[in-house]
This record gives structure tokens, C-alpha cells and sequence, in this order.
């Protein structure tokens, strides 16, 4: 059958009502094209104008054969008769090409897809290249067939009990397309003509022809592949219609139900993962979780994802370290052995496939850091407290708890944090780290008056309910971020002091009410409680302003709006980052404990200034620990590495590799790690002198070893160039200094430079030595220098009809040469259409000649001059400026009639569709109106079609044969117009096949009639 037929039961038998008796006397012919799709195939890519394709039929319930067709692509035309032909040549980019051809009968536009096809032909060798065909009944002789039910009640519509069970059918499919799917079928066809029709989502509605229906044939085809991740299903409405009776059976229901094929790898959720995993876990022990979806079809094969962990680095001690579930990617630790102090990071590759992994793969990372055990639990000072605590306030301090913990001080598993366990139902307190990491304290984060929910109460006015403006400010609600729920949850309650009096209506708006994220906060109109309907993020949004609304049920006045300021709490839920990994630095091998090396920084996203983006730094690890683990220190706050041991040598250790962590809650929160590289540099004991100077070259010599980076020098500029218009550097030689220009100089500005040079080697001195400098002295040239315009690109906007001679703008250059007093006179370069004028000694710009917008040397409305600057120097310099006028459209151009010659029969002229062009923008052309001049409203009828675009004349007497010369006055929306003249050749024919013997048509000789 050509693809796969998913059909529960094969062949759906239906039975259809039998005839109602007498149904002919009440029939009724329903106006249509014969097909719900017409498929025109060819062969070839490329398509000659003039070729025909194949022919439309429409039966408009008369004898009628002609009719005025209408094609939605320019490119395409149709004749009265149906026959669709090329107007001019079309190349068939992707294969195909669909469009919509259309037609009126009864008031009503009825229309039909249409598509050329690409299809070539094997075996033909002849000139005919091209083909038509529409799908035909029979195309498949095992094509499943879907009966409408048969009721012994006669042709009538009733309901069916039952269910079509649904048609199966795999997305993805490669075609050709249209593919037939079904044939529906009903069990009368033998006895009257049945046309079938189709309804619902992928038919008459988007996305519009996915399905279509052969209307004489019942088979249903599907024109494109399917895609189950954009809809897994589409519910259709199949009709029948007995052609004149009138009545239908009852539309039946089919459901095409797209099958799910495995064309999605499976996707992590990050990359990589990380986690973390004390040094004292056994085999067994949770770690972490990886997770990847698939967009497939969930609990189907094609989405049940496994996961393999493919390698372990280091692979130390034992290659399987860890072991992960290969259906929910826990990882758990496998095997003994982690020593945080030997191996500080794992890194795991792991693999997620579809399914049940054997099916497509994706590969990612899973990063485990060892991480310090904790054996000593932290023992508060004292086991109990009582304190008191004043009523309504917010952020009071309670207690603070002191306590004492017997692990590594300032270690992650000496840093304590707390937790409310019981006492605190409604969260009217929070407890955090104190400053000294050994102390928690507890605040209050809610008023604690009452149990029941805070209320926020409209100001009372003795004038009774009223609108007055308040001249105090409501507190902002403290509201958590990353809140579990459930949701909504209550936040405050609004309450006005008048609802005791009448019924009051409670209403929010602002940033998250009406406005995006709409419906973030909603408020129950009646009880005035305000909601939150999803967890918060300080991240995104740190506060929102409500305005709070109270309005007296039938009363028609109102609260004045209260201000509500929900700020969202910060909660420690980001990680420092890193600012880069691996941090590189280098250190002289000479160096002394206490100097600096480098610095290592981090960000956290949480609120600025609180604790929870504080971070600390900790160096974790030393590679290698010689001559001492702790040859270098680094400053928790600032993250400063310095050196701390002596024994740097560079020629036994160049380089040490430092594992660095960054904490926030002040070093005891959430954790990232990182590196530092630290190489080890030579150190210099010769110092370098100035032995001559010549122009801005600098010549010297120094002691140390020729070649050697102690013995090659770089140079540095200390005075004289606070601009930065110089830059010094080696010369090849490496004992020579170059000084160059890094700016422009300006000769008007300062003509002459004192500069103070100093020259070092590139490495340090390792002893005190003196530094040799150089002074050179610079003096700057005069040249002449261009006129400058300002700005380089001067944009106007003038209309288009401003009359010659009137003032443009004025567009001058200054020259930057103010010693040489010189003068500037301006020419026009380039003025492609010679519109303008420029004064040569003032620089104003006039209109020499009337500008038109629609000229083709406007584009874009925009219209660009080249204007020179030249100054009188003897040599002159010249400068440029380009003037963009935007031309601003006037109504300057009639609508006029494309066409000039047409051709229609005396009897029973088809209507004939001219084309109107205005040159004007969309303000002063469409809508047109048309009129017929002189005679002409004897034989012709003109009017605008739907869109008032378009002309439909219309030859409505029987006229001889010959050219008529028809004048049509049209009109723009702002009522200019102009008359064109059509020549009309009328041919002694009939309808829209037009007939015309050259006799017949200048059988008058030169004489044509003018319809005046």
C-alpha cells in the first residue's frame, strides 16, 4: 500500500440509512467544484509561460459552462472553462507549488486547492514534458474503507451510539504526497451520486489542507509528513451529500492518531553535572542523580531512557568508583577507598540512550568533588531560651544562640547552619548564620500579633466612602522566594473599614496581576485575601507594586488604589561561579613570603550584600606539595594568593597547580571549585644602562646573559604623554627601543613632545638596582587636513513636492587647519537625479528641479547627494558629506489601468479583470473607484472588485464585431484620477472561449469605435 496502515480493524463495515421516500421532490443542488483538491503533475522544475496544466470543472447548478475564475498566485491564470495556464515562467524550487483558485456563484466565493507537482516520468522520450492528474478513485485496491452506518429509516441524518475506533498513521513519512489514508464509503452510493466532504482541525481549520477528501471518490489523503511532538492527533468530520436531494447523512467521526517513531535522541538536562561526595562514604551511598528527557512519546520505548557511565577520570584507586542506575541515573559510590586528600575530583562520561538503550545517544558529564568528612556535631552553649519579642514588628531580633563545634576551624564541617524544627507553624520566624559562624540567629519575618493573616486596611475618612489621596506608605510583604506550596497560597488580607456599611469588591493590578506575568498574584474579590499562584525568584524579579482596589458594590465609588510592595526574600539558591577556570599567574623564583602572585574572583547570583553572596575563598590542594604543602595563601575575602613559604626554584619545580574553593554564606555555604596555575619564573641579578640616543630609537646594552629574557629589555614612556599618543617597544635586536605613534598628533593642538623613557629587562631585578631613562624630544609636522562636515551623514525629511528653488538645508565643514586661516567652498559630487543646488561659499543646499518619491533614484523613500568640502590650500584637501533626504509622499500620481487591449465574445461576455497601479504609497491609492466616460455606460458595466483593487468590466449588450475604444475614469482614495482608454476587440462568439477571425475583427478597416 506504500506506507504503514495502522487500522484497528482493518475494514470498518458501516451501514447507511436506505432513501427516504420522496427525497427527489425536495432536492437541491449544492454549487461546487468537482474535487476538494486538484493535483496537477509535471516534469520537469522548470515551467514555459503559455503552458496549460490541466482544467477545474465547477458546476454551479445550471447550464452554465463559463466561468470568471480567480487564482490567488499572479503567476497562474484561468480560463472561463477551468483551463489553468502559466501567464509566465515558473521554476518549482521545492518540487511543488500550492495556491488557491476561487469563484463566485450565488453571492458566495467558493474555493479549491490546487498544487503543481514535480513528478518525473521513466521511459518517455517524446516531447511532452509535462502532465495532470487529480487523485482518482481506485488508486489503492487494498485501501481500508470506513461505512456510514445503514438505518432502515431512509436518507436522514441520525446519531450514532458507537466510536470509529481511530486510524493509525506513523509521522515522518517520506511521501510522494498526497498519500491516500482511507476510503470513506456510503453503502447508497449505487443508487444516487454521493459527494464526500471534510471537516475540523488539519482540514477546513489549522493547520488548512494537511488532510484532504476526493469528493467523488471518498478516498482521504494526507498532503505532508506528519509530527507527533507538534500534534499527536487530529479528530476529523466526514460528510456525505446525495448530489440534488439535499440531505446528509449524519457526519461520522475519524481520528487519525499519529504513531510516535524514534526520531529524538535524548537530551541531559545540564552538562555537566555536579555533585559532591564526603570522603568517609561507603559502597551504596547516594552521590547524585543525571537526567535526560526525550521528546518522544512518553512511556513508549522510543522515550524510556538508560544511562551507562562510559569512563572514569582518574581511574584511581579502582577504574569503578562509582556505579550509576541505568534507569534513574542515580549514582551511587561502588567501591572503598576515597581520599579527598589524594584525588580531590572525579569526572565521569556518561551515556543516555532511548530505547531502553539500544536506541539514539547523547553523552555528557557528571563531576564528583571529594569533599571532607565531619565528625564532631555542633553543641549549643545553652539548651534553652526565653526571650520576649514586641508585637507587629518585622525583623526583630529574638535570641542569638551561641555554639561550639569540635571540627577544623573555618573548614565546611566546622561553619554551622540552623533550622526552626517545631514551634513555628505559621513561618513567623527565620534563623540564620551568624557572623561568626558559631551563632545562630533568629528574627521575625512576620508580624506576630495574631494567628490568622496579616491585614493591610484602607485609610478611614470621615467624609464617608470617598476617593482621598494617602500621605503615608504601606510596608512592603516579605514573601520568600522558591516556595514549595502548595499553591495559591494566602500572602495578606485587604480590608476596607467601609464594609461593614455595604458590600465591598476587592480588586488587584500591576506587574504580575493584569500585567505580564499575568496572574502571578490574584486576590479573592469578596474575602479581600491576596494570593501568590507560583513560587517566586529573586533572580528574575526582586519586588513587584500592586495596586489594591475597593469599590462599593452598586455604589459606583471607589477606594482610593493602595500600594502594595511584595519583595521577594533572597533564599541561598545559586552556587559562586568561577569568573574564569583554570586562573594562570606567574611568580619569580626570588620572590619573598607575603608577596602578591595573583588573584582568583567569583560571582553569586543572590542578593547583593547579604550573606548569601558572600564568598570565601579556601585553597584545597597543592600540586606538587614540595618543598612545602603550603607554599602559598590566599585571602578569604578578596581571593589574593600570596606567598607564604620560601623555597620557590624554578629549575626543580616550574609550575604548582592550586585547587580552590569558593563558599558563599561567608564560607559556609554552597560550594565551586576551580584551579590556579602558578608558574615559577627566572629571576635577574644584571642590570641594564643607556648607552646612546638617537631621533626616537633608544640603543643600550646590558650584563646578563646575551639571548637570555634577564638580558632582553622592554621600555615604558613615564612622562610627557598623558594621552597616550606614543607606545615604546623592541626593537629586533632586543637592545634597542622604538617609540612610535598610538594616536593621531594634532599640530593645532601641541606642535612639540618632551618624553622621559625607561628601560628595564623583561624579567625583574632579583637585587636593588637603578633604572637608566632617556629624554626625546618631538616635533609635529603641519599637513594640510580635510574639511570636516558635522555631522558626516545629515538625515532631513522634506516633502516630495516642495517647489524649485526653495531652501533644502544648510550643510557645512569646518577645517581643522585654524593657523592656516583657510576657506571652504562646496560642490555637489554625486546628485544622481540633478534635483538639487548647493551655494559654493555658503553650503546652502536648494531644489534646482521638482523631486518625485517614485523615481528610481529613491529607494526606500530615501534619496542620497554626495556633498564635497575643499579647502584653498595649494595643494587642496577635500572632505565629504552625504545628505539623506527622506522624501515624504504626496499625492502626485493618478491610479491608471494596466491592461490596453482586451478580447471578448458579443454573447455572453465573460468578465474581464483589469489591474490598477498607483505609483503613490498605501495612503493615497487603494481604495479605487472606477466610472465609465461618455457613451461607454450604454454596453459596458465597471465595477471594483472585493478588495477595490482590481476592475471587473463587463460587456452587457450584443454588440458587432471590431475594436471599441472604453474610457474608465478611476480614482484614487483622495479622489485623483485619470482616464484610460481600453481597446476592446469584440468577436462574434459566445462565453469566455473567445473566438476572433482577423476579418471579424478589422473587417472595418482602420475605424474602431470610441464608446463616448
Amino acid at each position: 500500500m506504500g506506507a504503514f496502515w495502522f487500522v484497528e480493524l482493518g475494514v470498518l463495515i458501516l451501514f447507511l440509512q436506505a432513501f427516504k421516500p420522496g427525497f427527489s421532490e425536495e432536492s437541491k443542488c449544492l454549487p461546487g467544484f468537482n474535487s476538494e483538491m486538484y493535483i496537477f503533475k509535471v516534469e520537469r522544475n522548470h515551467l514555459r509561460s503559455g503552458r496549460s496544466l490541466g482544467k477545474v470543472v465547477f458546476d454551479d447548478c445550471t447550464s452554465r459552462t463559463s466561468f470568471l475564475f480567480h487564482s490567488e498566485d499572479s503567476r497562474f491564470k484561468v480560463d472561463g472553462d477551468g483551463t489553468l495556464k502559466l501567464k509566465r515562467g515558473l521554476t518549482l524550487h521545492n518540487g511543488h507549488k500550492e495556491f488557491y483558485v476561487s469563484t463566485q456563484s450565488k453571492g458566495k466565493k467558493i474555493t479549491v486547492p490546487v498544487r503543481v507537482l514535480h513528478e518525473a516520468r521513466h521511459g518517455h522520450h517524446h516531447n511532452h514534458h509535462e502532465m495532470t492528474t487529480q487523485p482518482k478513485p481506485g488508486e489503492s485496491l487494498s485501501l481500508p474503507v470506513l461505512n456510514f452506518p445503514k438505518s432502515s429509516g431512509g436518507l436522514k441524518r441520525r446519531k450514532r451510539d458507537w466510536v470509529i475506533p481511530p486510524i493509525n498513521f506513523p509521522e515522518n513519512d517520506r511521501g510522494p504526497f498526497p498519500k491516500n489514508m482511507v476510503k470513506i464509503k456510503s453503502s447508497n452510493d449505487k443508487e444516487v451520486k454521493i459527494q464526500y466532504s471534510i471537516t475540523g482541525t488539519g482540514a477546513d481549520l489549522p493547520p488548512v489542507g494537511l488532510f484532504t477528501v476526493d469528493k467523488n471518490s471518498g478516498i482521504l489523503y494526507v498532503t505532508q509528513p506528519l509530527d507527533r511532538e507538534r500534534k499527536d492527533q487530529y479528530i476529523l468530520l466526514a460528510h456525505a451529500v446525495a448530489v440534488g436531494a439535499g440531505i446528509a447523512e449524519y457526519p461520522m467521526e475519524i481520528i487519525v492518531k499519529v504513531i510516535d517513531m524514534n526520531d529524538n535522541k535524548p537530551v541531559f538536562t545540564q552538562d555537566p553535572f555536579t555533585g559532591t561526595v564526603p570522603e568517609a562514604s561507603k559502597p551504596g551511598d547516594e552521590v547524585m542523580q543525571v537526567t535526560a528527557t526525550d521528546a518522544d512519546e512518553e512511556g513508549s520505548a522510543n522515550s524510556d531512557v538508560r544511562y551507562t557511565i562510559l569512563s572514569q577520570e582518574p581511574p584511581l584507586p579502582s577504574p569503578n568508583m562509582f556505579v550509576i542506575n541505568p534507569v534513574t541515573g542515580g549514582i551511587r559510590v561502588n567501591a572503598p577507598g576515597l581520599d579527598r586528600e589524594k584525588f580531590t575530583k572525579y569526572t565521569l562520561a556518561i551515556q543516555a540512550a532511548d530505547m531502553e538503550g539500544n536506541g539514539l545517544t547523547s553523552f555528557g558529564k557528571a563531576i564528583i568533588t571529594v569533599t571532607d568528612s565531619n565528625d564532631n556535631a555542633p553543641q549549643f552553649v545553652m539548651p534553652s531560651y526565653t526571650v520576649s519579642v514586641p508585637e507587629n514588628k518585622v525583623d526583630a531580633l529574638v535570641v542569638k544562640m551561641p555554639v561550639t563545634d569540635g571540627d577544623e576551624p573555618h573548614s565546611s564541617a566546622w561553619a554551622t547552619t540552623y533550622k526552626i524544627v517545631d514551634g513555628d507553624p505559621q513561618g513567623l520566624f527565620s534563623v540564620c548564620t551568624g557572623p561568626s559562624k558559631l551563632e545562630g540567629t533568629i528574627m521575625t519575618v512576620k508580624p506576630g500579633e495574631s494567628l490568622s493573616l496579616p491585614v493591610l486596611n484602607f485609610p478611614k475618612s470621615s467624609g464617608g466612602l470617598k476617593r482621598r489621596k494617602r500621605d503615608w506608605v504601606i510596608p512592603p510583604i516579605n514573601f520568600p522566594e522558591n516556595g514549595r506550596g502548595p499553591f495559591p497560597k494566602n500572602m495578606v488580607k485587604i480590608k476596607s473599614s467601609n464594609d461593614k456599611e455595604v458590600k465591598i469588591q476587592y480588586s488587584i493590578t500591576g506587574t504580575g496581576a493584569d500585567l505580564p506575568p499575568v496572574g502571578l498574584f490574584t486576590v479573592d474579590k469578596n474575602s479581600g485575601i491576596l494570593y501568590v499562584t507560583q513560587s517566586l525568584d529573586r533572580e528574575k524579579k526582586d519586588q513587584y507594586i500592586l495596586l489594591a482596589h475597593a469599590v462599593a458594590v452598586g455604589a459606583g465609588s471607589a477606594e482610593d488604589p493602595m500600594e502594595i510592595i511584595v519583595k521577594v526574600i533572597d533564599m541561598n539558591d545559586n552556587k559562586p561561579v568561577f569568573t574564569q577556570d583554570p586562573f594562570t599567574g606567574t611568580v619569580p623564583e626570588a620572590s619573598k613570603p607575603g608577596d602578591e602572585v595573583m588573584q582568583v574572583t567569583a560571582t553569586d547570583a543572590d542578593e547583593e550584600g547579604s550573606a548569601n553572596s558572600d564568598v570565601r575563598y579556601t585553597i584545597l590542594s597543592q600540586e606538587p606539595p614540595l618543598p612545602s604543602p603550603n607554599m602559598f595563601v590566599i585571602n578569604p575575602v578578596t581571593g589574593g594568593i600570596r606567598i607564604k613559604a620560601p623555597g620557590l626554584n624554578r629549575e626543580k619545580i616550574p609550575k604548582y597547580t592550586l585547587a580552590i574553593q569558593a563558599a558563599d554564606m561567608e564560607g559556609n555555604g554552597l560550594t565551586s571549585f576551580g584551579k590556579a596555575i602558578i608558574t615559577v619564573t627566572d629571576s635577574n641579578d644584571n642590570p641594564s644602562y643607556t648607552v646612546s640616543v638617537s631621533d626616537i630609537k633608544v640603543d643600550l646594552t646590558d650584563g646578563d646573559d646575551p639571548h637570555s629574557s634577564t638580558c632582553s629589555t622592554t621600555y615604558k614612556i613615564v612622562d610627557g604623554d598623558t594621552q597616550g599618543l606614543f607606545s615604546g617597544s623592541t626593537g629586533p635586536s632586543k637592545l634597542e627601543g622604538i617609540i612610535t605613534t598610538a594616536k593621531p598628533l594634532d599640530f593645532e593642538k601641541n606642535n612639540k613632545y618632551t618624553l622621559l623613557v625607561t628601560v628595564q629587562n623583561e624579567v625583574p631585578f632579583a637585587i636593588s638596582l637603578s633604572t637608566s631613562t632617556a629624554t626625546v624630544v618631538v616635533n609635529v609636522e603641519d599637513v594640510n587636513e580635510a574639511p570636516v562636515f558635522t555631522p558626516v551623514e545629515k538625515i532631513i525629511r522634506k516633502p516630495e513636492d516642495l517647489p524649485v528653488d526653495s531652501d533644502l538645508v544648510l550643510y557645512t565643514a569646518t577645517d581643522p587647519d585654524t593657523a592656516r586661516n583657510q576657506k571652504v567652498i562646496y560642490k555637489i559630487r554625486n546628485d544622481p537625479a540633478g534635483w538639487l543646488s548647493i551655494n559654493k561659499d555658503t553650503g546652502l543646499i536648494k531644489v534646482k528641479s521638482l523631486m518625485d518619491r517614485e523615481s528610481t533614484f529613491v529607494q526606500d523613500n530615501k534619496y542620497s547627494v554626495i556633498v564635497l568640502g575643499i579647502d584653498n590650500d595649494e595643494i587642496p584637501a577635500t572632505g565629504t558629506g552625504t545628505l539623506i533626504i527622506e522624501l515624504e509622499d504626496v499625492n502626485d500620481n493618478a491610479p491608471t489601468i494596466d491592461e490596453s487591449v482586451i478580447r471578448v465574445c458579443n454573447k455572453e461576455s465573460s468578465p474581464q479583470l483589469l489591474s490598477v497601479t498607483d505609483k503613490d504609497s498605501a495612503g493615497f491609492a487603494a481604495p479605487y473607484t472606477v466610472q465609465l466616460q461618455g457613451s461607454s455606460h450604454s454596453s459596458w458595466t465597471a465595477r471594483m472588485n472585493d478588495t477595490k483593487t482590481g476592475i471587473i468590466l463587463t460587456l452587457k449588450t450584443v454588440l458587432d464585431s471590431g475594436d471599441y475604444m472604453v474610457v474608465l475614469r478611476v480614482s484614487d482614495n483622495q479622489g485623483l484620477h485619470h482616464e484610460s482608454t481600453i481597446q476592446a476587440s469584440v468577436c462574434d462568439c459566445k462565453g469566455a472561449d473567445v473566438q476572433c477571425t482577423d476579418e471579424a475583427v478589422t473587417g472595418f478597416g482602420p475605424l474602431a469605435f470610441w464608446e463616448f
